[in-house]
């Protein structure tokens, strides 16, 4: 039997079974991912064709499903509860032949709380700072990527789960990150190692502080050390992170432990 043989009875055998949408990937030169979407409704077959630019993601990286499928939820293309047979070629990578992916989207997957996103995100503060994040995660800083984080809120008990790596480059608390001109500060002291420290009311505590929460209890695959102190310390105080990674400038954000919200820069 021929390898396309093969594989296209199991794909039709798994969408069958699992009762799922397929998703068919292949990548333009744009940095783009071409999508076509296939679901029957009615005994009749839609197509649904689309695109989402992935080109700030590293290559053979499952992020770069995760931003098509959360970018296909906010269009509305596909629903919570359905399922979604990913299948690829080497769009996401040359070491990968083909992929084939069965995505439920469930809140598992998407780990969103809109309760918890509609909490966080009313505050000025937060908002001032995650915009910061984009424009890092966008811009970097002299020609190159870089990853930071911010910790946003209960700061003294943030501060005392923390400690300093570098000289405290805001040692009073006359700095407010919603201040005007503050902007350029932060990005030029986003190089540094470590963590903003901001509280409720946008005074920045400090920069450069490495965290130091127990993060034996959070599970997050895939993810490094920035981002899984971020989440425990959010987990272990009432505090919101803001992170920005290095690899593709993806801002994510953490609230009581978990993911709750993933942005595109």
């Amino acid at each position: 039997m021929k390898i396309t043989e093969f594989i296209g009875k199991r794909a039709a055998k798994i969408v069958g079974e699992a009762n799922a949408k397929i998703l068919l990937m292949t990548k333009e030169k744009s940095g783009h991912i071409k999508l076509i979407l296939f679901s029957e409704e009615k005994d009749k077959i839609i197509r649904t064709t689309y695109s989402v630019d992935v080109s700030n993601l590293p290559e053979g990286s499952i992020a770069q499903i995760r931003a098509i499928m959360l970018n296909a939820v906010k269009n509305g293309i596909v629903k919570e509860g359905e399922h979604v047979f990913c299948i690829t070629d080497r769009s996401l990578g040359e070491e990968f032949e083909g992929i084939f992916l069965l995505v439920k989207i469930d809140k598992n997957f998407l780990n969103i709380s809109n309760h918890e996103i509609k909490e966080v995100t009313e505050s000025n503060v937060f908002q001032t700072v995650l915009n910061i994040a984009k424009e890092i995660g966008k811009e970097g800083r002299e020609g190159r990527k870089i990853g930071t984080g911010f910790i946003i809120g209960d700061g003294n008990n943030v501060m005392k789960k923390s400690v300093q790596l570098i000289l405290n480059p805001f040692p009073s608390k006359k700095f407010n990150i919603m201040n005007a001109g503050i902007k350029e500060t932060i990005k030029e002291f986003a190089q540094l190692d470590g963590m903003f420290i901001i509280d409720d009311d946008g005074t920045i505590l400090a920069a450069g502080r490495y965290l130091t929460p127990d993060t034996t209890s959070v599970k997050m695959p895939g993810f490094g050390t920035r981002h899984i102190s971020a989440a425990a310390i959010t987990k272990e105080t009432n505090s919101t992170a803001v992170i920005v990674s290095e690899s593709g400038g993806i801002v994510r954000v953490f609230r009581k432990g978990k993911l709750i919200m993933e942005e595109m820069p």
